[in-house]
């Protein structure tokens, strides 16, 4: 009789299935993107959009005349990185909106992480991407319309 060299009673427990292993991403493109964007901040902090031509203009507006949802937004960058919030809002409403929820949500997942509480995640999905899309062409059409409450959130230009 022919028999099985190892005894399926001593075998023990089977092996733990294999584990995915989840990829730890280097911290290396967030320090890079962050430098490029500090570079950026500083670049447009000392070079004043509203003198000087260094800064590429709007395309869009030196061929129709029209506000595009970005005009002004390199102006009103410059203006909140000299204090001047007002002038920032002049320019470009929508920049001041997304900055100030940028850091709000920042801030928050900081100082979550810190102390332990939930961090904020946003998953995007279609109907977000679409509620955002229509709510940037209601900024681009309303802000060329030259009505007095709508002309306010013309560029400035």
């Amino acid at each position: 009789m022919l028999t099985n060299p190892v005894d399926s009673a001593n075998q023990g427990p089977p092996p733990p299935p294999a584990e995915t292993t989840r990829v730890r991403r280097g911290k290396t493109g967030i320090w890079i993107g962050g430098g490029v964007a500090l570079a950026g901040c500083i670049a447009v902090g000392v070079i004043d959009p509203n003198t000087t031509q260094i800064l590429p203009a709007c395309t869009f507006k030196a061929t129709t005349g029209l506000d595009c949802p970005g005009c002004g937004m390199t102006r009103g960058l410059h203006a909140l990185l000299n204090g001047d919030v007002l002038r920032a809002l002049s320019h470009n409403l929508l920049l001041v909106v997304i900055l100030a929820t940028s850091v709000v949500w920042f801030g928050w997942n900081a100082i979550a992480r810190r102390t332990g509480r939930r961090v904020l995640h946003f998953e995007f999905k279609r109907n977000a991407w679409i509620a955002i899309g229509l709510a940037v062409v209601a900024f681009w059409v309303l802000r060329n319309l030259p009505w007095t409450p709508f002309n306010w959130l013309g560029s400035d230009a």
